[in-house]
């Protein structure tokens, strides 16, 4: 399909806000807009189902998105939680290509109105919001992207790219992101294995970690980051005796122990230290007074001198 002229999206945008108008909560969008939308769809999905390789799939996504973000914006302001099969299908695509931010927005409209998944999907939205984060944290195929608008002003999606001194700044957008889906589902009814595994990943976030990598430094990370993974991880273990993080949280403790140390010495030795200003005298000085009183002694002659004088 071609893009469409700034006059045609107008007039799509009308059409689809005048649907979303005459489509009440609980039932079906309908309207020519939403028919249009569904072809569209159709026709991408197709081309989606051409290609084998999983990582190819969400670089077409990625490219594909930007075609419905006037649909996802007008949905997401004008609906009335009507349900609508191409927005819920949106949402996974957008956590595929690593749209994170915007499927967590389309996320948090479909669960508050109570939307069903698209036909192709038979997990609940709160449960695919889980799987879907977490599983691209835990398997090291965390690709954040986030939408801006390019030169000609359309919006598109871009990835992010961190410098390789921004490993804190990276830590803290991944769990952040990740706090947010558990927030967004807390509520919600989903296997306790799954809560566990969104758990860890927040807390292998906070950490810098994935579990097809090495182990991070816990040393150079902050006791705040460390806290908040132990937290993280305790929790994953009370749902999930099998979720694998005994280890971890064992060297998070210890870690956190030796921090804890480091910080009482630190604050122990500015307790004792002088003030600021004063120079103590070394331990074997004379005072001042003492060294005059005995210089004035040595110089005075003694009452049996004075009298041999005489």
């Amino acid at each position: 399909m071609r893009p469409l002229s700034p006059a045609q999206r107008h007039r799509a945008r009308i059409l689809q806000e005048q649907a979303q108008a005459a489509s009440p909560y609980g039932v079906e969008l309908k309207g020519d807009a939403y028919g249009l939308m569904r072809v569209k769809l159709s026709q991408d999905k197709g081309r989606i189902s051409q290609i084998q390789s999983h990582e190819r799939r969400a670089e077409l996504k990625a490219r594909l998105l930007p075609e419905y973000f006037d649909w996802v914006d007008t949905s997401l302001n004008t609906g009335n939680g009507a349900q609508d099969q191409v927005l819920t299908t949106l949402m996974v695509w957008a956590f595929d290509a690593g749209a994170y931010a915007l499927g967590l927005e389309i996320a948090a409209y479909v669960i508050r109105h109570r939307m069903p998944m698209a036909d192709d999907y038979k997990r609940s939205p709160a449960a695919i919001v889980i799987d879907e984060l977490s599983n691209a944290y835990l398997k090291g195929q965390w690709s954040p992207m986030v939408v801006t608008a390019g030169e000609d002003g359309a919006r598109q999606l871009v990835a992010v790219v961190l410098d390789a001194n921004e490993n804190s700044a990276a830590r803290a957008q991944a769990a952040a992101l990740l706090i947010e889906a558990e927030t967004l589902t807390a509520d919600q009814d989903a296997p306790d294995q799954a809560r566990a595994k969104l758990h860890k990943a927040i807390a292998y976030a906070a950490l810098g970690k994935v579990q097809t990598a090495d182990e991070p430094d816990l040393a150079t990370i902050e006791p705040e980051a460390l806290r908040l993974a132990l937290a993280r991880l305790q929790r994953a273990l009370e749902l999930d005796s099998n979720s694998g993080v005994k280890k971890d949280i064992e060297r998070i403790e210890r870690a956190l122990a030796k921090a804890d140390k480091a910080a009482t010495l630190a604050s122990e030795a500015k307790s004792d230290a002088p003030p600021a200003g004063d120079t103590p005298q070394p331990a074997t000085a004379t005072p001042k007074a003492t060294r005059k009183t005995t210089a004035a002694a040595k110089k005075a002659p003694t009452a049996r001198k004075r009298a041999a004088g005489k």
